[in-house]
């Protein structure tokens, strides 16, 4: 149809693709959103093509993502102890056991023990985290 090589088509379709996962990550819903993201030299009547394509593309690709997408596993519970180290070379142990459902109805447990050390750095890492996701938010 189109006179290009292999590697044009692969180019061409890599923007596309790349032109879709932007309009989509930036909630640009209209023509004329889309429009914006290219810059002023670019082809007028190649921009509003594309533009008025990506909108009405838009409900479809949101399926595609919606179908596609894979939830992580989420923690279902969790309980913890705390004892002495029956060896007495470590000390005091959190013992802790999660139930994790992966999905369809798959619930798997996970035990580990944790010594005092990597608590604490289990914590301060979440605590970083947190730190992360709260600026991210405000």
């Amino acid at each position: 149809l189109l006179s290009c090589t292999d590697v044009d088509s692969r180019t061409l379709l890599q923007s596309l693709r790349s032109l879709a996962l932007f309009v989509l990550s930036k909630n640009l819903t209209t023509p004329d959103d889309i429009a914006t993201i290219f810059p002023d030299n670019f082809h007028k009547s190649l921009r509003g093509l594309l533009s008025k394509i990506s909108a009405d593309l838009l409900p479809r690709w949101r399926e595609v993502v919606a179908e596609s997408s894979v939830s992580p596993p989420k923690l279902a519970s969790f309980s913890w102890t705390v004892s002495s180290d029956q060896t007495g070379k470590e000390g005091p142990l959190c013992f802790l056991n999660m139930n994790i459902n992966e999905g369809g109805g798959v619930v798997r447990s996970v035990n580990s023990h944790l010594t005092e050390d990597t608590l604490s750095d289990m914590i301060r890492s979440l605590k970083q985290v947190k730190d992360q996701i709260s600026s991210m938010t405000s």
